[in-house]
């Protein structure tokens, strides 16, 4: 296999070649360990150099036509002197991991469909995958979300076809083109206590609206009511005041 690492390009063997699912789309993710040679030094301290820049991305095998075909990170490389100087090669490892891209064209809430301009996902060691989106959104559609309850599925258009069920919730704001919310959703799971989570204070609420509707005591009006001053208490002043956070 060919590939390029900034202005570095090399051949390589593979040695060892393995598959998994990824948890965020189920498509498939390879790892592989290669091996190459630097028979000069400047390539040697190049690809040095270039193993400690790529843990996070940027290189690349290439096809036929020597264009970039799939990206990669280094998770680890090694390397060592073959031979006695000045006529010994240096030898390289790398162990390198298919980067998965994420971008979102659409995302749909259900029956409401948004376009972010801002979008950040990540995923858990026990697999849940969490996301929050930035998106302009039509006056009709927030009020459709108001009135969501606060599970539905959610399908990551760009990312993955197949609708997860999420529970959800909203900010929401003006910018100068119209109003925009942001969404954080989260793969429906069974609930754990640590030290950086709470409990989902939005089902607590709606199953405390269907215990007292069933009961007679709050009348429809009522709830009409409640869904409006929660979602006036999701307006905030300034709707891209802060960052979403950011993930490979």
């Amino acid at each position: 296999m060919r590939f390029r690492a900034g202005e570095l390009e090399f051949n390589a063997t593979v040695a060892e070649a393995s598959e998994s699912r990824s948890r965020r789309t189920g498509d498939p993710l390879r790892t592989l360990t290669i091996q190459f040679r630097a028979q000069k030094v400047p390539m040697h301290e190049q690809a040095l150099a270039e193993a400690e820049q790529r843990r996070s991305g940027g290189l690349f095998s290439l096809g036929a036509s020597d264009q970039p075909e799939l990206e990669w990170r280094v998770r680890e490389s090694t390397s060592s002197y073959v031979g006695t100087e000045p006529w010994g090669i240096n030898h390289h490892i790398w162990w390198i991991e298919q980067v998965e891209r994420l971008a979102c064209a659409r995302l749909l809430i259900g029956s409401i469909a948004l376009e972010p301009y801002d979008y950040a996902e990540t995923v858990s060691d026990d697999g849940v995958v969490r996301l929050a989106a930035r998106a302009p959104i039509s006056q009709p559609d927030l009020a459709a979300l108001s009135h969501m309850s606060a599970e539905a599925p959610v399908t990551r258009i760009g990312i993955s076809d197949t609708a997860r069920e999420m529970t959800f919730s909203y900010l929401w704001g003006e910018r100068p083109e119209g109003p925009a919310a942001v969404i954080r959703c989260e793969d429906v799971h069974e609930p754990r206590l640590t030290l950086d989570t709470t409990m989902p204070a939005n089902a607590v609420v709606g199953d405390l609206i269907g215990v007292l509707l069933a009961k007679g005591v709050l009348a429809n009006e009522d709830i009409d009511r409640l869904r409006r001053l929660r979602h006036n208490a999701r307006h905030v002043s300034n709707i891209d005041g802060w960052p979403l956070p950011q993930t490979d």
